[in-house]
C-alpha cells in the first residue's frame, strides 16, 4: 500500500475567519494544520466590520470572548436603522416563530482586532504552523490534476513546497486558490466597490445604520475603541479614477444623505478610504479532488445587512465536519457530498437572498416605497433584521403567523424613541 507523503493532514490558504477558524477547529480534534497568509498580523482589512448574533457563541467554542479584547471589546448592536430620504425606522432582533430574540445582539468590532486574536489562537496551538508573509504561488498537483498542497513564495523571495492531504482555499473574494483551480467567476450585473473608512467623535448607539440613496447606499456601525466604521456601496462604474477624485466622490455621496452627514458633522476621520471590490463574484465548484473552498473564496455576493462573518464562520464549521468524515472515512467523495449538501441547506438561500436584495435596491422607487412601509411599520422590518440576523430559519419568517404580527405591530415605545432620534 502506498503511503500518502505529506507535511501536514491540511493546508489552509488564509487566516481570516473562514481560515483561522477551520485551523482551530481542525487542530482540535487532533489534525496537522498549515495555516499560511500573505499577510502579516494585524494586518487592515476592509469590511462592514460586524458580527451577526450567532457569531458570539461561534467564537466562544473558538476560544475568543469578543467582550474581553481589553480596549478593543466589541461594541453591542441590537437592531438596524434604515433611512431612505425622509422616512426611517429601526428594526430590532426580536423573537419570530420559535427563534427567540438572542440574549447578546450582534457585535461591532474592527476586523484587525478580530482577526489577528484568531491567528494568536493558532500561533498558540501545538497542531497548528502559522506561515504569515507568504502567498501562494500555485497548487501542487498530481499527474491526474488531484490537489496535493501549496507551492508557496516564502518571505526571503525562495519557495517551498508545502504538502497536505487536505488543501484548503480561505483566501478571499480574490482567491488565488479558486483562480488556480478556474472555478471563479463574475457576476456582470453585480459589479460593485465598497469605499471603507471609519471615524472617531460620532455618538454611539446600539444599532447598525443603512442610508439609501439612487444607486448606492451607506453601511455603519459602531466598533471598539469609540470609533465608527462607514461603508460606502456603489456600482464600479461610478467610481472615479485618482485618489482626489474618490475623496471628492466619497464626500458628494455624504451630502446625498443629509442625516448621515449631520452625524458626522463633529467627526473626524481616523482612518484612510480605501477601495475594496468588485463585490460579485460566484464560483462553478467549491470541491475537487484533494482540494474545497470555505468562506469568501466560494463566491462572494455583498450581504449589506453585515452577514459575511457569520457565512465565513459557519462554512468553516460545516468544512470541518466534512474534512473529519474524510479522515475517519477514508471516502472523499462522500465527504465532499456531505459539505455540498450543507452549504445548499444553509448558505446557498442567505446568499440568493443577498443577491435578490441587491437587485431591489436598483430600483429606487422600490427602496423608497419600502421606507415608507417600514416606517409606519416597523414589525415589517423586525422580521428582516431578525433574519438576516442569523437567528431565525426562513420558514419561521415566511409563516402565516409571522408575517400578520410582523404587518399588525404598532410602534412600541422603544421603537418610537428609536425612531424620534433619528430624524
Amino acid at each position: 500500500m502506498k503511503v500518502e507523503q505529506r507535511d501536514v493532514d491540511v493546508v489552509i490558504a488564509g487566516a481570516g475567519p473562514a481560515g483561522a477558524g477551520l485551523a482551530l477547529r481542525l487542530a482540535g480534534q487532533g489534525y496537522s494544520v498549515a495555516l499560511v497568509d500573505k499577510a502579516r498580523f494585524p494586518r487592515e482589512k476592509p469590511c462592514g466590520e460586524f458580527l451577526s448574533p450567532p457569531c458570539v457563541p461561534m467564537l466562544a467554542e473558538l476560544g475568543i470572548d469578543v467582550f474581553a479584547l481589553g480596549a478593543a471589546s466589541g461594541h453591542e448592536v441590537r437592531g438596524m436603522r434604515l433611512a431612505v430620504g425622509d422616512h426611517s425606522a429601526v428594526g430590532r432582533y426580536a423573537s419570530i416563530g420559535r427563534a427567540h430574540a438572542p440574549q447578546i445582539g450582534g457585535i461591532g468590532v474592527r476586523r484587525e482586532v478580530l482577526d489577528a486574536e484568531l491567528v494568536a489562537l493558532a500561533r498558540r496551538h501545538p497542531d497548528i504552523l502559522v506561515l504569515e508573509e507568504h502567498g501562494v504561488r500555485d497548487l501542487i498537483r498530481d499527474a491526474d490534476g488531484r490537489v496535493r498542497g501549496l507551492l508557496l513564495d516564502e518571505p526571503d523571495g525562495s519557495q517551498r513546497h508545502l504538502r497536505a492531504a487536505v488543501t484548503v482555499g480561505a483566501d478571499g473574494l480574490r482567491s488565488r486558490v479558486a483562480r488556480s483551480l478556474g472555478v471563479q467567476r463574475p457576476i456582470p450585473w453585480l459589479q460593485r466597490f465598497a469605499l471603507v473608512t471609519r471615524f472617531r467623535g460620532v455618538e454611539a448607539q446600539d444599532f447598525g445604520e443603512l442610508h439609501f440613496f439612487d444607486r448606492g447606499y451607506f453601511a455603519a456601525v459602531d466598533v471598539d475603541s469609540g470609533l465608527f466604521s462607514l461603508n460606502l456601496i456603489v456600482d464600479a462604474a461610478a467610481l472615479p479614477k485618482g485618489r482626489d477624485e474618490v475623496e471628492r466622490f466619497f464626500e458628494s455621496r455624504l451630502d446625498l444623505v443629509p442625516r448621515l452627514r449631520e452625524r458626522l458633522r463633529c467627526a473626524e476621520r481616523a482612518a484612510p478610504l480605501r477601495a475594496y471590490g468588485p463585490l460579485g463574484v460566484r464560483t462553478v465548484r467549491q470541491v475537487m479532488p484533494g482540494v474545497a473552498l470555505v468562506g469568501d473564496a466560494c463566491g462572494y455576493v455583498d450581504p449589506m445587512t453585515g452577514e459575511g462573518i457569520y457565512l465565513a464562520l459557519r462554512g468553516a464549521e460545516l468544512l470541518a465536519g466534512a474534512i473529519h468524515e474524510r479522515f475517519v472515512s477514508g471516502d472523499e467523495a462522500r465527504a465532499w457530498r456531505t459539505y455540498d449538501r450543507a452549504r445548499k441547506r444553509e448558505i446557498a438561500p442567505k446568499l440568493a437572498m443577498s443577491r435578490l436584495l441587491q437587485r431591489a435596491i436598483r430600483r429606487p422607487r422600490l427602496v423608497e416605497r419600502f421606507g415608507r412601509l417600514v416606517s409606519k411599520r416597523p414589525g415589517v422590518l423586525d422580521l428582516l433584521v431578525s433574519l438576516t440576523g442569523d437567528y431565525v430559519p426562513i420558514r419561521d419568517v415566511l409563516r402565516p403567523r409571522s408575517l400578520l404580527q410582523a404587518w399588525s405591530s404598532s410602534l412600541g415605545h422603544a421603537q418610537i424613541t428609536a425612531w424620534k432620534a433619528s430624524r
